[in-house]
């Protein structure tokens, strides 16, 4: 019930930023027009008229490039090979130019600190008991963004905001801490006739392999007592060192710009795929951001 009221808040957030883009005008207030040129007067001095109103801006407001510091949070979704990932905090920046009023190509870079697996994952966990190595799991976002901005709108009356879509693809990349191996899960292997005490002696001389042929205890292994004999369990899905995995975005959101000089800001929510993150399998993650915009640059 919780993961399904999460993703109700998650679809209410995207529909509120996409009913921003798309709002009919009638919704935002407009600059006020000055009024027509009064008639003719006899005075020798006639007042200047106001200039005509200029139409509603859809392009880029003269920006020519932006950069956006931010903070935000990232929830994962489900995996059914391998669990969830840690629900965390992120940090980034992202940035990109004007190619023309309306698009823009640019870059997005953030640093998480939890890439791992989730506190409640079982497999993951059982993995940890067991002794098997699970190094602090950090890593580098990065991808190439392309962003649509709409014309601005005076929201209400208030400071003007730019809807946009955007969408990326990139990689993320694996930085570890106190190891360089993350042991997700196991795999067990039935070894009757032996006792945990004649494995793990068999082990430290070196003829492991001559009872169980094959098993390989690269990222450990463990020997659990069965009425039989022991269970050797040894590693099976691992997470390294420096691995990139793809990654691709979409989302939008609203930005303020130059509401102080060159300062402005940004609201982001985006959903975000990692098609195979283990065997074969997709991980989703939802992420909502906010921070500074600066932009400078005249088209």
């Amino acid at each position: 019930m919780e993961v399904v009221n999460q993703m109700k808040v998650r679809l209410f957030i995207f529909l509120v930023l996409f009913a921003f883009a798309f709002a009919p005008s009638s919704l935002f207030a407009q600059t006020p027009c000055p009024q027509p040129c009064p008639s003719p007067s006899p005075s020798p001095s006639p007042s200047p008229c106001p200039q005509p109103c200029p139409s509603p801006s859809v392009g880029g407001g003269g920006t020519q490039f932006e950069i956006s510091p931010y903070g935000g949070y990232v929830w994962s979704g489900g995996n059914s090979g391998v669990g969830s990932l840690q629900n965390n905090q992120i940090l980034g920046v992202r940035g990109g130019g004007y190619v023309t009023h309306a698009f823009e190509i640019g870059g997005n870079w953030s640093w998480n600190n939890h890439f791992q697996a989730e506190r409640d994952n079982g497999n993951a966990a059982l993995a940890g008991a067991l002794g098997f190595p699970q190094a602090a799991v950090r890593a580098n976002l990065w991808e190439v963004e392309f962003t649509y901005n709409f014309g601005r709108r005076s929201l209400f009356g208030t400071t003007a905001v730019r809807p946009y879509l955007v969408a990326g693809g990139g990689g993320i990349t694996t930085n570890m801490k106190n190891g360089d191996v993350f042991v997700l899960n196991n795999r067990f292997i039935d070894v009757p006739g032996f006792s945990p005490i004649q494995l793990r002696n068999a082990q430290q001389n070196g003829f492991l392999q001559s009872i169980i042929p094959g098993i390989d205890t690269t990222n450990g292994v463990a020997f659990i007592g069965t009425p039989t004999g022991s269970t050797a369990v040894v590693a099976n899905t691992v997470v390294r060192d420096h691995v990139t995995f793809f990654t691709f975005s979409y989302g939008g959101g609203l930005k303020t710009q130059r509401v102080w000089g060159p300062l402005g800001f940004f609201g982001d929510a985006r959903g975000r795929a990692i098609p195979n993150y283990f065997n074969g399998k997709g991980t989703n993650l939802f992420e909502l951001t906010a921070g500074l915009n600066l932009s400078w640059g005249e088209r």
